[in-house]
């Protein structure tokens, strides 16, 4: 995990003293005792109550450590020279929290041991766990800078500089865009007879309302963009996507889809929480259905988000939305399905290998349509593996990927449909992907795609099945 662990007693060994002792010199402690007592006002707070981050010694050891620490400055201040009181106050108030007392310590003896990598390592996680990514940076270079830096301070180094450039990634602006064409056995989601029962009543569906076989053309977009705010550990993102569907035979499902979300996001680091982060955004989105309008909506919603180490992510949504569906000559009765949604989401990726990934997620929603027939609770998860593995074309020299995953969701009416039973619907749908992206370029891959769903429901008219295969090209700049 990444954390600034309590590694300054580390310090205390004996080639870290034998490195300070050569260096001693009368005049060097002249300039150590100055800046201790330049420093006194900071020191003298950061040994009281107000700290930077919440303890990570229990309360009664917290009291046991200041009065220690009080003990060590005073110690610091008639003997700037005691080197062991030195690297003991700084452990006990990283213990304690009071990250800048211990920082302000440490930075000291770079006088004493300039270039010690050990130090600039801890120094380098100190100003992580402060959410000072820029000046962790700087101390994290310069401690596998000198030569003979041994193997464990490089491997630590590494794992931090990467953990700061996933927080830097996405500043400025970044997206892809896919366009594909697509096979569907059942283009428009019908039922899968073509007799349905109505109020106990058989009855022989139109052509249109049957599933139907189709074609289609997509594209479809995404773009994210990372502002730095003036605020420490603050950014504003902005995020669009966007969806184009055209459909050989069924014009009537042609789609136009376009959502933008933005807001301010906080890292966490700086309250404690390491690699934790909180984003707020509101949210808007339309769409168009056989060229008439057919949704527009807007809402807000917040992302509690956590990266323990490189290769663990999760996080908590919480989100909601007004969803306004119109009608149209092809749908004259969206209008009913308008209404208010609540959802709670949870996700997790994990990194298995350097090869191998998973993830789970799950949704919990809520909505309060307008018609209270069209009014639901709905409960789904999804669990997905991804493999990276040798290209077998030479040609293509870039590592493939497979990703498998599969989803089941149930959905569950408040009341029943009276035009279709007296009974309210319960529906549950399982589905599988399977994705093949082939690199061709850097920036360009190959995605083929196939897949099936299923829909189980006391309701006939939405029992369905459904095959699809696509291929695409998808571009990432």
């Amino acid at each position: 995990m990444l954390e600034g662990r309590d590694a300054i007693g580390s310090f205390s060994d004996p080639m870290f003293m034998k490195m300070i002792s050569r260096g001693r010199r009368p005049a060097l402690f002249a300039v150590f005792a100055l800046l201790a007592v330049a420093s006194t006002v900071h020191v003298a707070s950061a040994a009281s109550d107000d700290r930077n981050r919440p303890p990570r010694a229990s309360a009664g050891e917290v009291v046991k450590i200041e009065e220690r620490r009080t003990a060590l400055f005073q110690v610091m201040l008639d003997h700037p020279d005691n080197l062991d009181a030195a690297f003991e106050y700084a452990a006990l108030s990283s213990q304690v929290g009071d990250l800048e007392g211990a920082i302000a310590t440490l930075e000291r003896m770079l006088i004493f041991a300039p270039g010690l990598p050990r130090l600039q390592l801890e120094l380098g996680v100190l100003y992580f766990r402060l959410g000072a990514y820029e000046a962790a940076r700087g101390y994290f270079e310069a401690a596998v800078a000198a030569p003979n830096v041994p193997a464990e301070v490089r491997q630590k180094v590494a794992t931090y500089l990467e953990a700061i450039d996933q927080k830097s990634d996405g500043i400025g602006f970044s997206g892809s865009y896919t366009i594909g064409a697509r096979y569907q056995t059942n283009a428009n989601g019908g039922p899968t007879s073509a007799l349905v029962n109505l109020r106990g009543l058989n009855y022989e569906l139109s052509e249109d309302a049957r599933s139907s076989p189709d074609v289609n053309l997509f594209a479809s977009g995404e773009f994210r963009s990372v502002f730095d705010l003036p605020a420490q550990g603050v950014e504003f993102k902005l995020n669009g996507q966007g969806q184009t569907e055209f459909y050989r035979d069924r014009s009537d499902l042609n789609l136009g889809l376009i959502e933008m979300t933005a807001g301010p996001s906080f890292d966490l680091n700086r309250f404690g929480l390491e690699g934790y982060s909180l984003d707020l955004y509101g949210v808007g989105a339309g769409a168009v259905l056989s060229g008439e309008p057919f949704l527009g909506s807007y809402g807000a919603g917040a992302l509690l988000g956590a990266r323990p180490t490189t290769d663990v992510y999760y996080g908590l949504r919480g989100e909601y939305r007004r969803e306004t569906f119109f009608n149209s000559d092809d749908h004259p009765t969206m209008a009913e399905k308008s209404g208010d949604r609540f959802q709670v989401q949870m996700a997790a990726t994990y990194r298995l290998s350097p090869s191998v990934s998973a993830g789970l997620a799950g949704i919990a929603d809520r909505f309060n349509a307008d018609a209270a027939y069209n009014t639901y609770w709905q409960l789904g998860g999804v669990a997905g593996l991804s493999f990276d593995y040798a290209s077998p074309v030479d040609a293509l020299p870039g590592a493939w990927n497979f990703a498998l995953s599969s989803q089941l969701s149930r959905r569950i009416y408040d009341e029943a449909d009276p035009m279709i039973s007296t009974d309210s619907q319960d529906t549950i749908k399982w589905g599988v992907n399977l994705i093949q992206t082939i690199p061709i370029e850097t920036d360009l891959a190959a995605q083929l795609q196939a897949g099936y769903q299923h829909a189980w429901s006391n309701y006939d008219t939405s029992k369905s099945d459904n095959f699809f295969l696509s291929i695409g090209l998808k571009k990432v700049f």
